[in-house]
């Protein structure tokens, strides 16, 4: 006699085997089978015959650990792609704000020291921390927006 329980573990067991052992996918995987096997039964199937047209549904194990692969991959080149973002963005800001502290005392030294506030220039390494920092920050902001807002195509 068929017994369905048991199908239903054995074809978790073979999806294991094959490499899918992250419980969410597993999960998410047992309820789409569970839920065809539920309209096959409704079509006026037996539980046997359900189940086997529902196990070819799904798909192979092998066919599916490859998709959860290449979707976990797009994840962890996302994840990538976000956190380098973040550290140049952060980079960026580290170039920047010295550029600008210097430039403020130099400026508070000028001044004190007479110096119009029109006739302070900025000096070469305040002007490249200031430019560079600022072109770190943007590729850096930039590539943090790319990561979090790229979609599947």
């Amino acid at each position: 006699m068929f017994d369905l329980e048991k199908s239903i573990t054995d074809w978790r067991k073979q999806m294991l085997a094959t490499g899918i052992k992250t419980p969410v996918p597993l999960e998410e995987l047992e309820i789409h089978l569970r839920e065809e096997i539920e309209r096959q039964i409704k079509s006026g199937l037996n539980e046997q015959k359900a189940f086997e047209i529902s196990v070819q549904q799904i798909g192979q194990p092998k066919v599916l650990n490859c998709e959860f692969k290449k979707s976990e991959r797009n994840i962890m080149k996302r994840r990538l792609i976000i956190g380098v973002g973040i550290f140049i963005l952060f980079f960026g800001i580290t170039m920047i704000l010295p550029a600008l502290g210097k430039h403020k005392q130099r400026n508070q030294a000028a001044l004190s020291a007479g110096v119009k506030f029109s006739d302070v220039k900025w000096a070469s390494d305040e002007t490249y921390g200031l430019a560079l920092g600022t072109a770190f920050f943007v590729a850096g902001a930039s590539a943090a927006f790319y990561g979090f807002k790229k979609r599947k195509a």
